[in-house]
């Protein structure tokens, strides 16, 4: 049994059928067959049904698959923490919380690389973002830092040997629809927001609700809706009376059919980045890291 057996069995499992699963491999047909028939009797079990219409994991194939998911995700670490090459395997990724800002400075950084063969930028929640780059999948990472959170992150960053370095501090905003009641003020004050309901972007499960994005929460709401899709959340600010907090560090809201104003009476926040400790960043990622200094240097708005 080998690594390369192991990956096998994942994306046949995961394909639905021997002759997908060639194709995704770049092996031929008959050549996985006999792969998987040798792992098979090696072990003394039939990991596959194998019928007319595709192929099905038995009983003893998804137990296998589950322990063979968790070695083939530790050998991944391992790969990319020690076999990672910037020359020999031009790569390059970064995870982040959802920024719209995000894919003008990677497009940037794209044309600047045009000889790198892949570029990865995950988006997901704060845990998954430092889980991304502490287990070496990604080499910066980009994460919102406030009072809320900032303790319980310190104490994350130490256990994981991870360093944040801040990019931009910014007062929150609040994003609702151009024709919006509130649209007159230039800036507003929670209470001004109480009457109204509020939609909340959120990705983290109910137990670290303290990561999530939205900067604003407090017991007078009247209603809430929570949404983990984007583009819903900006279809229930244009229909509603409803309002978004976030950063304000987007471009052209009115072309969405929003405007922003400046939040006034909360704590400011952070924007910043981690990455692992004692390695020193690529030039890829020194290059996207000072790309990204530089865009956010344009927001002044989020100056106090």
């Amino acid at each position: 049994m080998n690594v390369q057996q192991l990956k096998y069995v994942a994306v046949i499992a995961n394909s639905g059928s021997f002759r997908e699963a060639a194709k995704k491999l770049y092996v031929t047909q008959p050549s996985l067959s006999h792969a998987i028939k040798e792992l098979e009797n090696e072990l003394g079990l039939t990991l596959f049904n194998r019928t007319n219409k595709g192929i099905t994991l038995t009983e003893a194939g998804v137990e296998f698959l589950g322990y063979t998911e968790n070695v083939l995700a530790q050998f991944e670490r391992i790969e990319n923490r020690y076999l990672a090459n910037e020359e020999s395997n031009p790569h390059f990724s970064i995870a982040s919380q959802h920024y719209d800002f995000l894919s003008i400075v990677m497009s940037r950084i794209i044309r600047q690389f045009p000889t790198y063969r892949e570029f990865r930028l995950f988006e997901s929640t704060t845990l998954n973002v430092i889980q991304d780059v502490e287990e070496y999948r990604s080499e910066l990472g980009l994460i919102l830092m406030n009072d809320a959170n900032q303790n319980s992150l310190e104490r994350i960053f130490e256990a994981g040997e991870l360093v944040f370095s801040e990019l931009i501090t910014f007062n929150t905003h609040v994003f609702m629809r151009k024709d919006h009641p509130l649209n007159q003020k230039k800036r507003l004050e929670k209470a001004d927001l109480v009457a109204y309901p509020q939609v909340r972007f959120t990705q983290e499960t109910s137990n670290y609700t303290y990561y999530a994005e939205d900067l604003v929460d407090f017991p007078e709401l009247q209603q809430v809706i929570s949404t983990s899709d984007r583009a819903t959340l900006n279809g229930i600010l244009l229909g509603t009376d409803a309002y978004a907090t976030g950063s304000g560090i987007v471009r052209g809201p009115e072309n969405h059919g929003l405007v922003l104003r400046p939040l006034q009476g909360v704590p400011r926040n952070r924007i910043g980045v981690i990455q692992r400790k004692n390695q020193p960043l690529t030039a890829i990622g020194t290059e996207f890291l000072a790309e990204l200094t530089k865009y956010l240097a344009t927001f002044k708005f989020c100056e106090p």
